[in-house]
């Protein structure tokens, strides 16, 4: 579960750096506490509403994707590449 947030937030934080937002200013739009990131850092698990809170501050959502890799690629519209 840890490895799954981890990737989360860092699409979220990476979002926001693309964005020109540093961390503080994320979790402050997200109306979160100053100390909240840390804390999903080094946290199993989070609730779902805290990192929806923080997507949509960058413009993301969070969804669910087939765990199928000849599924997946196919919904993608790249079947054909080796990755």
């Amino acid at each position: 579960m840890r490895e799954v947030l981890s990737r989360l937030l860092e699409q979220i934080i990476e979002a926001g750096r693309n964005q020109g937002l540093d961390q503080k200013t994320l979790v402050a739009r997200a109306g979160l506490g100053a100390s909240t990131l840390s804390k999903l850092k080094q946290a199993d698990d989070v609730r779902l509403s805290t990192l929806v809170r923080l997507a949509n501050v960058v413009g993301l959502r969070i969804t669910l994707s087939p765990n199928d890799p000849v599924l997946e690629k196919l919904i993608e519209r790249n079947f054909f590449d080796d990755e």
